[in-house]
């Protein structure tokens, strides 16, 4: 596990320079076990600045922009180069918008009316494109098909731009933000079936991506290992309410995947002053391996990066070792949960 310190104060100067199935284009990730990829993975855990007024959102999105690039460059300096980094929640626009008195029609975005790098998201697919990496993390989502409706959603960006984006389902959320479960048939004439919790084929495994709480729900894991998820990529806003170290592991043992969670070390508000005001999140950014093994864990006070190795023969032979204990008889659980 490698440790780097991305952002050292909370200073505004810091801060700036801090749909289903998809085919990535290439990989160079090296080899391990005969054809399985091998590759470094990093996650995040940074501070994001809130936006105060939708006066000063472009502002502080220009300004969350430049440190989100400035992150990723910094991570590229690590050797090797990580091929994925999993980051915060709403790293452009923060989780606290709901209480900073922006709304939620202004500050939401189109994910797939046109590609992102014809988007506010072009910095960062320009990175991905640079380093050949992937990123994800999430925002406040509107989508044209199904108007008026706001999501929470997590996504993935790489070399060819958008990967997948996986809106809340059930989990807890700001205000305004709509969740699958309530607009179920809707959301499925919309997008498919295949849309809810999709998996997304790509040289480096099959990703997937949830959002924050998400993870606390046992049948959002399940249902991404039972369509072939390999590596999850959980971006997230954590407190210490929640056992999350201890849930990560269980997540990722009894579904033999690597879980790669990066959250918000901190909710940077401005003061009428210009001065900045601390608001530290709990949890931790961590890497989880398909033994249940926890690779890398940066929380607490520090900011940052951490990375560990992800080597898809060992999650082979985790699976081979560990799957008769873990893997359900599907045909007993359908039952049982149809007579509910």
């Amino acid at each position: 596990m490698k440790r780097r310190t991305l952002l050292k104060t909370a200073s505004a100067a810091a801060l700036t320079a801090a749909s289903g199935l998809s085919t990535a284009a290439r990989a160079d990730g090296h080899e391990s076990g005969g054809s399985r990829p091998s590759y470094t993975a990093a996650v995040l855990r940074v501070p994001v600045l809130v936006p105060p007024t939708a006066d000063a959102l472009e502002d502080i999105r220009r300004r969350n922009t430049e440190a989100f690039v400035t992150a990723i460059e910094t991570v590229m300096k690590s050797t090797p180069k990580p091929r994925v980094i999993s980051c915060p929640v709403l790293m452009y626009t923060s989780a606290r918008r709901a209480v900073s008195g922006v709304p939620m029609e202004v500050v939401a975005q189109d994910l797939v009316s046109k590609p992102l790098d014809q988007t506010i998201w072009k910095p960062v697919i320009d990175a991905c494109r640079r380093h050949d990496c992937y990123v994800a993390t999430s925002t406040q989502e509107k989508v044209p098909q199904l108007p008026g409706t706001y999501f929470h959603t997590g996504f993935i960006m790489g070399p060819e731009g958008l990967v997948l984006r996986s809106p809340k389902v059930q989990a807890p959320s700001a205000p305004r933000v709509s969740f699958i479960r309530d607009i179920l048939d809707e959301y499925k004439a919309a997008f498919g079936p295949d849309s809810i919790l999709p998996v997304a084929k790509t040289p480096l495994g099959n990703f997937a991506c949830y959002v924050e709480g998400e993870a606390q729900v046992l049948e959002a894991s399940r249902l991404l290992s039972s369509k072939g998820a390999e590596v999850i990529l959980h971006t997230s806003l954590e407190s210490d309410a929640v056992p999350w170290v201890s849930l990560k592991r269980a997540i990722a043992y009894q579904n033999h995947v690597y879980l790669l969670t990066g959250t918000t070390s901190r909710n940077l508000y401005t003061e009428a002053d210009g001065s900045l005001r601390d608001d530290w999140a709990g949890g931790s950014s961590t890497i989880c391996g398909p033994a249940g093994e926890l690779l890398a864990e940066m929380g607490g006070r520090n900011e940052g990066f951490v990375t560990a190795e992800i080597d898809l023969a060992h999650l082979d032979d985790a699976r081979k070792e560990f799957n008769r204990d873990t893997v359900p008889a599907w045909n007993l659980y359908t039952d049982l949960y149809e007579t509910r």
